[in-house]
């Protein structure tokens, strides 16, 4: 299967609880790299907090399947506010996890 990027998303995770802004058609996967600094994410849709959710630190890369792109939240894990950076793309997130990095 050809990859196709859908759409790109750059969110900001600071003190708040976010998720991603999604709405791209025909997306079945997120693929992104965590910059400037470690959040924490939740996958059942309850708001991560500092203490509480997955972790990943700076550099490390997120697979969200589809079903995961509306329910993920993320936040800061310390007073350092996080930048998510990545794309959507339009093959399933198995694609991408074997050898690239986490899934969720």
């Amino acid at each position: 299967m050809q990859f196709r990027i859908l759409g790109y998303e750059s969110l900001s995770v600071a003190a708040s609880a976010v998720a991603l802004t999604g709405g791209v058609t025909g997306a079945k996967s997120f693929v992104g790299t965590v910059e400037t600094g470690a959040i924490r994410m939740r996958g059942d849709g309850t708001d991560p907090t500092t203490s509480e959710g997955q972790l990943f630190d700076t550099g490390s890369v997120i697979v969200l399947s589809e079903s995961d792109i509306d329910s993920a939240k993320f936040i800061r894990d310390t007073g350092t506010s996080g930048v998510l950076k990545g794309h959507f793309y339009n093959a399933d997130a198995d694609a991408f996890a074997a050898g690239h990095g986490n899934r969720k």
